[in-house]
């Protein structure tokens, strides 16, 4: 048979790949949110701008 060699990425590797990038993920976004509610200043700001960027989905949804 042509097909008869051991596959070299198992699909066991993979999800241990993407297992430990999610893992990542998770943890520097923990510390990216941490660091910005632990300064009132940049916290502000995150939140103006959030507010300010929902009100304009809003009233862009609202004027289709």
């Amino acid at each position: 048979m042509i097909f008869q060699t051991e596959a070299a990425y198992s699909i066991a590797s993979m999800i241990s790949d993407i297992g430990s990038f999610v893992t990542g993920a998770v943890s520097w976004v923990g510390s990216f949110v941490g660091a910005i509610t632990g300064n009132p200043l940049i916290l502000g700001f995150v939140l103006v701008a959030l507010i300010g960027t929902g009100i304009g989905v809003i009233n862009r949804l609202i004027h289709v």
